[in-house]
């Protein structure tokens, strides 16, 4: 059964679905909804887990949310979102979200049980020239075809379908909170390099064709900052920046393997592998 609720106070509405013990919070990227999880969810078969998402400021139906938007402010709303639930809970992460799920973690050692991070952007931002990123930043000013392109261009498998629908939540995008966004993942956070705070288990999932994030980046600027036994890094074969959309099923296998094998391996452990599905 499916519920929804708004925090107190704040435009932040979340959805829930199940009744379990802990909670897996999905938090999704740039440019993106609470929607784009559900082929994963359905997916998924640890049944002790209560199923819980909301949209990132400025996007989905918290379009017209102000800012500022920053790590921080996004941080906190997810924060607010996992004391409202007050229980355990794993953490999602898709791209820029990443670094969100992170610091949340961080922040709630005590109810933290892992985290499991999709392409994820790294904590110390992508760092590309102005020149260069400049086509992330216009991103809200193009129109319904370019826009289909792009997307078309990073996840070449998407569903027609999805993509359609994704083309529809772009209509509501407001250009400057676009650019605005943008810059944060592009910046990173100030944490940067420095090991994570977060010391429990961690899976993070590459597109193997991803065209933004390559394997030495997420080996170097990501996995690095982990601690190396309690790790996982697994490849989704023939998909690039969003492999949840074009391999769902593959997502699927690897959070249900990562909860339940990580998340019950002792701290002290070695947890680390690496994998590729096709």
């Amino acid at each position: 059964m499916t519920s929804s609720g708004t925090i107190p106070h704040s435009d932040i509405e979340l959805r829930r679905n199940g009744a379990g013990d802990r909670a897996i919070v999905f938090m999704h990227g740039f440019l993106d909804d609470q929607h784009v999880w559900e082929p994963v969810i359905a997916e998924l078969t640890a049944s002790e887990f209560e199923i819980v998402r909301l949209d990132l400021a400025g996007f989905g139906d918290r379009s017209e949310a102000t800012g500022p938007f920053t790590f921080d402010r996004f941080a906190a709303d997810l924060s607010a979102v996992v004391d409202a639930v007050d229980k355990p809970f794993v953490l999602v992460g898709h791209s820029m979200a990443a670094p969100i799920v992170e610091l949340v973690a961080a922040g709630r050692p005590d109810r933290a049980l892992g985290l499991a991070l999709v392409s994820p952007i790294p904590m110390a931002g992508t760092r590309l020239p102005d020149e260069a990123f400049e086509p992330f930043r216009s991103l809200g000013e193009l129109g319904a075809a370019e826009y289909r392109a792009f997307r078309r261009q990073v996840a070449p498998l998407a569903p027609e379908a999805e993509l359609e629908r994704l083309g529809a939540v772009a209509g509501r995008f407001r250009p400057e909170v676009v650019r605005s966004v943008a810059d944060v993942w592009n910046n990173g956070y100030p944490a940067r390099e420095r090991p994570s705070g977060f010391v429990g288990p961690v899976l993070i999932l590459r597109g193997a064709d991803d065209p933004l994030l390559t394997a030495e980046i997420v080996a170097d600027r990501v996995a690095a900052r982990f601690d190396p036994t309690r790790t996982t890094v697994a490849v989704i074969e023939k998909s690039g920046h969003w492999p949840h959309i074009e391999r769902p099923s593959a997502v699927a296998g690897e959070m249900n393997r990562f909860l339940t094998d990580s998340l019950a391996t002792p701290p002290g452990q070695p947890a680390n592998r690496m994998a590729s599905r096709t």
